[in-house]
């Protein structure tokens, strides 16, 4: 029994930034790959926040094994920075490029049909520049994520941008560049949205965690004690008064009341709660 508590005393739970995820595919992959590291009990892999929480024991498992594991897999763990700028300004740029996104690609469609297909771009393009060139280009402008798909594929894995590469593949194929290279330029718009669209989902749940108390009341020989929620231990009592929301995850082992679950539920009526 001391031997298990203080095993379980070993166990932490971090939160590890995950980037590259476009899918929900994409989650499974880092899970499985972290959950293979010796010591590791427990991975949950979120694609909106872009995060995974790991419960590990930190004698066996380093952030460096994580780290490497995670780009084995085809993803990385960027380095976290504080965030410099005000929520507003935030907003503002996110509005900002949301617009650039928007505007970016309903512009290359008036492109391509007006000066491609109308006037008759793309086979003029074929007429001026040689085929291999014309591959070459291809091949540059695609080879961030065509790299992404080979390694996804050695893996024995299928990405988002899996079946545009084979459509590339198959236009350079045929002897059609011009159309891989259309395919091409709309897997980067696409990328370009996704990525825009994914920030936006992190930002909401950012806010929701932002609303959350950093500080927990904690009673210590019948008295009560602020404390922020990164000092409390377990087995620490914390009082937790009506209408007050719940800083930490914990058991009740006093008292009842309703609880308001619907930030993690949906569910707009409280639920009952009680030893």
């Amino acid at each position: 029994n001391d031997l298990m508590e203080k095993t379980m005393n070993q166990i932490q739970t971090i939160e590890v930034p995950i980037a590259g995820m476009d899918c929900a595919e994409c989650t499974q992959h880092v899970h499985h790959a972290i959950s293979k590291l010796g010591g590791v009990q427990k991975v949950d892999v979120f694609l909106s926040s872009e995060k995974a929480l790991v419960q590990l024991d930190p004698s066996l498992v380093k952030m460096s094994d994580i780290r490497a594991v995670v780009k084995d897999a085809g993803y990385s763990v960027p380095e976290v920075h504080g965030e410099a700028q005000s929520s507003n300004s935030a907003l503002g740029q996110f509005s900002r490029r949301i617009f650039t996104a928007l505007g970016l690609a309903f512009g290359a469609i008036i492109l391509l049909v007006v000066a491609g297909e109308w006037l008759g771009l793309l086979d003029g393009l074929t007429g001026i520049i040689p085929f291999p060139i014309g591959v070459t280009l291809v091949l540059i402008g695609g080879a961030p994520i065509f790299f992404n798909v080979i390694r996804a594929t050695l893996k024995r894995q299928v990405i988002s941008h899996t079946l545009m590469s084979i459509g590339a593949l198959a236009a350079l194929i045929v002897g059609e560049w011009t159309t891989a290279m259309v395919v091409v330029f709309f897997m980067h718009i696409g990328n370009y949205t996704e990525r825009l669209t994914a920030e936006g989902a992190r930002k909401a749940v950012k806010d929701l965690t932002a609303m959350a108390p950093q500080t927990a009341r904690i009673e210590i020989n019948n008295t009560e004690k602020e404390t922020p929620i990164t000092e409390v231990k377990l087995n620490d009592i914390v009082v937790v008064r009506p209408g007050e929301k719940i800083p930490v995850d914990g058991e009740v082992v006093a008292g009842q009341g309703a609880v308001d679950q619907s930030s993690v539920t949906g569910e707009s009526m409280p639920t009952e709660a009680g030893v």
